[in-house]
């Protein structure tokens, strides 16, 4: 049985499979003696986290323009239904699903199984944590029962506060702010790209298709996607990296490839 073999950077732990998926890595001499390349690896996914905040910020005025009905009935109705198909990757049974594909499909790629679901279900967590503390009215709240939209041209209007009415906040319709969706289909992005690097492109390309999911049915903000999307390259990013939770897993990975081989 042929064996093949992929290589983890010292930074990243990010396996580089050849035509079958592998054994226990071995670390790259080229990454570690490349320290920019280091550096980069470890503040790669917090400088885009900072970055997506940045740009949350800015669109947060333009949110109700974005949102509005009659620029999501510009776009085609098989694109809409492609962005509505792509919503079961940003849900966490969609997330289970993928993991029993793996485990069935490549059974020599399920020692990243743990590593790929923490990536995607974290970040929701974390999201869904921030949701009960800050009040947000979704989109779908401002419109009447005609389905005619009323958004508020002042984006303050949308917003209730810091533990509104002093209390968590379970309600759905004022848990815009962040998109949990979003923030589990980046962090399913972000570990299947760590896993399969050669997909990273189709993986990422249904990230955004399910972001714009999000905000085309009208349960967030553009704003709020954007915060999600943060939130996941801060979480997940920290689960691709050598130290902490990521060296963790890596270690459980060594164990279970080590298993493997005897």
């Amino acid at each position: 049985m042929q064996e093949t073999s992929k290589t983890i950077s010292a930074a990243g732990q990010q396996p580089i499979f050849s035509k079958s998926v592998a054994t226990l890595p071995a670390i790259s001499t080229q990454a570690q003696l490349d320290s920019k390349f280091l550096v980069w690896r470890v503040w790669k996914p917090y400088v885009v986290s900072v970055l997506l905040l940045v740009g949350a910020f800015g669109v947060t005025q333009f949110d109700a323009w974005l949102a509005h009905p009659d620029r999501v009935h510009q776009l085609p109705g098989d694109l809409l239904r492609l962005f509505y198909l792509t919503e079961f990757f940003a849900h966490g049974f969609g997330v289970i699903i993928l993991a029993v594909g793996i485990f069935m499909l490549a059974p020599a790629a399920k020692l990243y199984i743990p590593r790929i679901m923490a990536c995607a279900l974290w970040p929701g967590l974390v999201a869904h944590f921030l949701k009960i503390q800050f009040g947000r009215l979704r989109p779908i709240r401002f419109f009447d029962k005609y389905s005619v939209s009323h958004f508020p041209e002042d984006p303050g209007k949308t917003w209730l506060g810091w533990f509104h009415n002093d209390q968590w906040n379970y309600e759905y319709v004022n848990q815009s702010f962040p998109s949990a969706h979003t923030a589990t289909v980046w962090g399913l992005a972000i570990g299947m790209t760590w896993a399969f690097p050669r997909g990273r492109w189709l993986f990422f390309a249904i990230a955004v298709m399910a972001s714009a999911q999000r905000v085309i049915s009208y349960a967030h903000w553009p704003s709020d996607v954007l915060f999600g999307a943060a939130v996941a390259f801060c979480c997940a990013g920290a689960l691709t990296q050598n130290w902490g939770a990521g060296w963790v897993l890596g270690k459980f990975e060594s164990r279970m490839a080590a298993k493997v081989r005897e």
